[in-house]
């Protein structure tokens, strides 16, 4: 079995390519309807301490095609026994009883690392506090590389909270590794990304800068935007202040090429007039999630 735990996992060239390929392939035969049911028998487990739209629903569909079955915990603080005081490793052990593969959602730093040491089925990072968002940074790869053909020599832009986002984090440390790319921080003061990141990145050459520009952004091939992390701020007052610094509107974009991605939910930084552009390939990047995830089912399993 795999634990999906980092996106460092997916900096190996190979997989990568192994990966792309089969997603590639299940959206080819969905849009026939002939995804075949190669995991018949298997049962996989979602189980969120934190909201989740597309994580959890893109991973269960994509299970669900694949032909397995599926059981799920919403909100996991509160309908779980973690309500009355279990701990996360007794819950992962209990779930190892009924499940073949566990994604896991949690707003601690670590856990999923924690649950992969006590776990005997794969654990999935469905994301870990502001820590990282792995199957997302792969989706997002994912989404570039379909789009350019190519992984390196891009200019790419993340904004607007780097300092909170786990797919900010993620997707950075996946494009940190390949050659000739340049990356630009656009940010509010106060909200810079760990330098730490930066000095951890395997291409030493990559060049990058931080702004409070968001015009410099738009200059880029990729922009990936998110939104402000509210559930992050320590003080809501800060946040206030922050959350309508930037937004992207179809104005900023007149004339520009650069493609916009987000990870969702979009909220205040960009417009939804934006959504008729070409620029906009967000919900093109929701859907590519779909099929990578389907594919990380199966290397996860040991199958792909």
């Amino acid at each position: 079995m795999n634990h999906i735990l980092t996106g460092k996992q997916f900096a190996d060239t190979k997989l990568r390519e192994k990966l792309f390929k089969k997603a590639q392939k299940f959206e080819k035969l969905d849009v026939q309807k002939k995804i075949p049911k190669i995991l018949s028998g298997k049962i996989l487990a979602t189980v969120f301490y934190e909201p989740s739209t597309r994580t959890r629903l893109s991973f269960e569909s994509a299970a669900l095609r694949l032909g397995a079955g599926v059981i799920s915990v919403e909100d996991a603080r509160a309908s779980s026994s973690d309500a009355k005081g279990e701990s996360l490793e007794d819950t992962i052990r209990m779930v190892n009883c009924y499940a073949d593969l566990i994604v896991l959602r949690h707003p601690e730093a670590g856990t999923a690392e924690r649950a992969a040491k006590v776990s005997s089925v794969p654990i999935i990072n469905g994301g870990d506090g502001p820590n990282e968002h792995p199957t997302q940074a792969l989706y997002d790869v994912y989404t570039v590389w379909k789009r350019f053909g190519r992984l390196s020599g891009l200019h790419l832009a993340m904004g607007f909270d780097p300092k909170h986002s786990r797919t900010i984090k993620s997707f950075c440390r996946l494009m940190l590794a390949y050659k000739n790319n340049k990356i630009t921080f656009v940010r509010p003061l106060g909200l810079e990304l760990d330098h730490e990141l930066i000095k951890e990145r395997e291409n030493p050459k990559v060049p990058y800068k931080v702004t409070r520009d968001i015009n410099q952004g738009l200059e880029a091939d990729v922009f990936y935007t998110n939104r402000l992390q509210q559930e992050r701020f320590k003080n809501s007052k800060e946040f206030e202040r922050l959350r309508h610094e930037y937004c992207v509107t179809p104005a900023l974009l007149k004339g520009k090429k650069v493609l916009i991605m987000n990870p969702l939910p979009r909220v205040d930084e960009i417009s939804p007039e934006v959504d008729k552009l070409k620029n906009a390939i967000y919900f093109e990047q929701a859907k590519n999630g779909l099929y990578i995830r389907a594919a990380l089912l199966l290397y996860a399993l040991g199958m792909l």
